[in-house]
């Protein structure tokens, strides 16, 4: 793999060449312009072009790029580098973006993945056709329904029976979540995992309390806004608009529902009007949780800057 006009990076076990895509993503992430970030990454490549380096240690580029980012004043940026470096090298993180259908969960989730790497992102929608295939239509027919129809198939009605029915539609798919939430974190795996059916108030505490598991729910107070959305989805997608707006102020009150929810557990709710903005937001919440992941540990800006990766 070492092409002669190649710089390598060196990993525990594996060789790459070096990428200035990949470095420039690392620091948008960090909290970047895309466009300073190409020219750090660009600066950071000639340096070592400069240098006749052949290959370095990945450990070693990272403290190269943590101390140029020092050095030009972006000393916030670099600390968030070397943060996100750390526990993607080595720890698995686990986040939750909620939200009610139409707010935007699937293009933040993967708009989040894109800048830090992560590799997986799973949408409740597929859990829970997963779990359909083990759950009989008998035993659970909430399940089978959407999470704005669920209501139709309860076997009581008492409360409000259109929360009532989200609720036990996504007590099941819950259960799956939580399967691959264990799994990752048994496995070292960073994942998204997106959809209507995160209701804060159904997933175990431990999960909510872990250091490795961030939860953000979206949302849209603007109901016209929100139903913009699904005239804009329909567009570029088969989901059928018309039955999304039918049921529109079912959606809306699953949407307070999930912020309502989400406050009473002190999950932070974001709303997604523009996508670089609620990126950016998301991205802010989950640096703040790893710094308390990193805290517990008892890690200084040391400590990771030799901890290799």
């Amino acid at each position: 793999m070492n092409l002669q006009n190649d710089i390598i990076v060196r990993g525990k076990s594996y060789e790459m060449p070096f990428s200035k895509g990949i470095l420039a993503r690392s620091l948008t992430a960090a909290g970047l312009k895309p466009s300073i970030a190409y020219r750090i990454a660009w600066d950071i490549y000639e340096m070592l072009k400069k240098e006749n380096i052949r290959v370095i240690d990945k450990a070693d580029l990272r403290r190269r790029v943590y101390y140029y980012l020092i050095s030009k004043n972006y000393d916030e940026v670099a600390k968030k580098y070397l943060l996100w470096r750390m526990v993607l090298g080595r720890r698995p993180i686990v986040i939750l973006i909620g939200g009610a259908s139409g707010v935007g969960t699937s293009t933040i989730a993967f708009e989040i993945a894109s800048r830090l790497g992560i590799p997986s992102v799973i949408g409740t929608d597929s859990i829970r056709e997963v779990m359909r295939k083990v759950i009989s239509r008998e035993l659970i027919p909430t399940l089978y329904e959407s999470s704005y129809t669920a209501w139709k198939v309860l076997r009581d009605d008492e409360g409000n029976k259109y929360i009532k029915g989200f609720e036990r539609h996504s007590e099941a798919v819950l259960t799956g979540v939580e399967g691959v939430i264990d799994r990752c974190l048994v496995e070292g795996q960073s994942v998204i995992i997106e959809g209507t059916h995160l209701i804060p108030t159904l997933l175990k505490d431990k999960y909510l309390e872990n250091s490795h598991v961030v939860f953000i729910m979206l949302t849209i107070y603007n109901e016209e806004l929100h139903k913009m959305r699904f005239y804009a989805r329909g567009r570029v997608s088969s989901r059928p608009t018309e039955r999304y707006l039918k049921h529109f102020k079912i959606i809306r009150m699953i949407n307070d529902y999930m912020v309502e929810t989400a406050k009473k557990k002190g999950i932070p709710v974001v709303e997604n009007i523009k996508i670089s903005e609620t990126v950016d937001k998301c991205l802010n919440i989950i640096t703040e949780r790893l710094k308390t992941m990193i805290e517990l540990e008892g890690l200084s800006e040391e400590d990771m800057l030799e901890e290799g990766i």
